[in-house]
């Protein structure tokens, strides 16, 4: 297995171009060998189920075009022969000339057609008894195949990338699970936070390390209020003296469809992915950078903005000159300005520390790079000593959180590809979040004073997991039955422990809705002001707490099912649980409880 060590990460593009991303893809192949081994996969038996699957529905799908084709044909003579028929009758019924003999044949033609159908219908219920045998061979075989992989579907874990990445790169640690000491190191020395609120909520976590400095990726689901605009109508009816053309009168009836709108609130549901780095380097230091637009710029086009921005900046120099305001100074790297942006920040002798000239060309390069990584897709926030990233790609992804099950495939080949396609899609989606970091060589210098961990954490799992874990349960086991909002928010609150595991609170935070209705005033054509109803839905906070026992369990996959199965354990959890459920994920596993005592 190829690794990575020294200051092999200095210049992040050109790594991952050149070297890691071949030798992670490597890795991961190599790894699904060693699982194939492990688990004494018959490979030779599973390809040779699989060549009969594909040749059988092959010929199923041959036979289904032939069965279509027939089934036209039969149509065809059926509707043929019926207008055959009506000719013939026609003829003989309006005595045109020879219209008995024409009448006849239409009727001898008719029956042939007939007889045709009959003869159609024979052969498509013959090919139908063919294609369910043949269908019962295909499914024996896909049956036999997915026999063959089980073993080997048995060894898939939730962090199987998480792990090769740090064997890969061991510069990059990534742990098995947010545990205590990351969140007290965490919070203790860089003063993050967990969020108390009820509007957010972890649906997945993943702490690490860079050269000991910390991160976290917060993958969370996040409520908040939108406008939403109803509308109603109503028709009218009023009656109008008109002239009738002829110097009198005439009464006519007019109607109108009125429409009226009524806005109000509603609740609004998305997940939000962020990485959190820890870094005491340039701690008095904190700037703010978007994404600009480059992605979609030629070369040229990019010049010219750099130019452009440049004239603006020299405007914004004199202007705060001028004034005797601000402590902004340029830098002389005009690209860099242009493209990273900061000009927010607040110290500018930090900003000279963090960004050296081979910071700057790595960042330039990393921003200009989307032939290689996704370019220009990033937030970059720096807090003194916590720094946010937030990418474009890692919010459309799966990547952190994908669901071993939806990789496996009764094809051995195809099951393999998939593994192996999620882990350099891992590897790219995660490294250029971390990119931006690493692209600052003061950040991988800069070794962090020795954390002494003196198990100050009080309870076993931190807040983000219990909630990782709540979230992976059906929500309707939390939800409030009166619930009518599309989401629901899980926030947990830790009761106490019990050994090794956490008793903890989940409450779920949703919205009822109350059916009401707006009388809106609305000018018709009549002149006269109606009152257009326009029903809407008035959303309301409401909760419910359901208690939830987490323990993290230290142990793979293997290892948790040997130890936490069988008598005493199910009938621990038949005792307390509400379901009979539970979950393991990432090393921890979770179930609902009938009460918190």
């Amino acid at each position: 297995m190829e690794t990575f060590t020294g200051n092999d990460l200095l210049e992040p593009i050109e790594v991952y171009r050149d070297r890691l991303k071949d030798a992670f893809h490597n890795n991961a192949d190599n790894h699904y060998q060693e699982m194939t081994d492990k688990a004494q996969t018959n490979v030779p038996a599973n390809q040779a189920y699989c060549k009969i699957y594909y040749e059988e529905m092959a010929k199923i799908a041959r036979l289904k075009k032939m069965k279509a084709l027939r089934v036209f044909f039969m149509i065809m003579c059926f509707v043929i022969a019926v207008a055959a028929i009506v000719a013939g009758v026609l003829m003989i019924y309006k005595e045109i000339p020879n219209g008995i003999l024409y009448g006849v044949l239409c009727f001898v033609g008719a029956i042939g057609l007939i007889v045709g159908a009959v003869f159609l219908i024979m052969k498509i219920m013959k090919l139908k008894a063919e294609i369910d045998e043949r269908q019962k061979v295909a499914d024996k075989a896909k049956a036999d195949a997915e026999n063959e992989m089980k073993s080997l579907f048995h060894l898939y874990e939730w962090n199987m990338a998480a792990s090769l990445m740090t064997k890969t790169t061991p510069l990059i640690q990534l742990d098995p699970t947010f545990d205590g000491e990351k969140y007290t190191f965490l919070h203790d020395k860089y003063g993050y936070e967990a969020y108390q609120g009820s509007d957010i909520s972890t649906v997945f976590v993943q702490s690490g390390s860079i050269l000991g400095n910390p991160f976290v990726f917060e993958k969370n689901y996040v409520q908040t209020m939108r406008d939403h605009r109803y509308s109603g109508s109503m028709t009218i009816t009023w009656t109008e003296t008109v002239s009738d053309g002829k110097g009198g009168t005439r009464l006519v009836t007019r109607s109108q469809v009125l429409t009226a709108y009524y806005t109000a609130p509603e609740p609004n549901y998305y997940l939000d992915t962020w990485l959190i780095y820890g870094n005491e380097a340039a701690p008095n230091l904190s700037f703010s950078r978007y994404p600009t637009k480059i992605n979609d710029m030629s070369e040229k086009q990019i010049e010219n903005y750099v130019r452009n921005f440049d004239k603006k900046l020299d405007k914004k120099v004199e202007k705060d000159v001028r004034k005797g305001s601000g402590t902004f100074t340029r830098l002389n790297n005009e690209e860099f300005e242009a493209l990273f942006g900061g000009q927010d920040r607040d110290n500018e002798v930090e900003y000279r520390v963090l960004f050296t000239p081979l910071a700057q060309q790595n960042m330039i390069r990393l921003l200009k790079g989307k032939d290689v990584g996704f370019g220009d897709d990033f937030i970059f926030k720096k807090r003194k000593t916590l720094n946010y990233i937030k990418s474009k790609h890692q919010q459309n992804s799966d990547s952190l959180d994908k669901n071993p099950a939806s990789l496996m495939h009764f094809d051995y080949k195809v099951a393999r590809q998939m593994f192996v396609d999620y882990c350099d899609k891992y590897l790219k989606d995660v490294f250029f979040d971390l990119a931006p970091l690493i692209s600052i060589p003061v950040y991988q210098q800069y070794k962090t004073i020795e954390y002494i961990y003196e198990n100050k954490f009080n309870h076993n799992v931190t807040q983000a997991e219990a909630e990782s874990a709540a979230n992976s349960h059906n929500v309707n086991l939390f939800k409030h039955p009166a619930t009518r909002s599309l989401g629901v928010i899980l926030k947990s609150r830790f009761v106490a422990k019990e050994g090794n595991a956490d008793v903890c609170e989940i409450t779920a935070h949703s919205f009822e809705g109350i059916d009401r209705v707006e009388y809106v005033p609305t000018l018709g054509g009549d002149g006269r002001m109606h009152n257009v109803p326009v029903h809407w839905i008035e959303y309301r906070p409401i909760s419910k707490v359901t208690p939830l026992l987490v323990e993290d369990t230290h142990q793979d996959k293997i290892e948790y099912e040997s130890a936490y199965t069988g008598g005493q354990f199910n009938d621990l959890i038949n005792k307390f649980g509400v379901t009979g459920d539970i979950i393991y994920k990432k090393r921890i596993f979770s179930f609902l409880m009938k009460d918190n005592k």
